[in-house]
């Protein structure tokens, strides 16, 4: 939710991929079994690494 939200506040785009990743982060937390540190961490990377790696593809081609 606070990355939707945040997102619309700022007026960025938000993609299915933000919200489906903010959806299952925040259901981890809520349903009271625990943050799965790799699950997270394996979305952290993807969100981090996305963009240099577009840029160097877009720049390759």
């Amino acid at each position: 939710m606070l990355t939707i939200g945040g997102a619309d506040l700022y007026g960025l785009p938000v993609s299915t991929t933000h919200i489906l990743t903010s959806g299952v982060a925040g259901t981890m937390a809520a349903n009271g079994s625990g943050l799965q540190w790799n699950t997270l961490r394996s979305l952290v990377l993807a969100w981090v690494l996305t963009p240099p790696a577009s840029i160097a593809l877009a720049a390759a081609l």
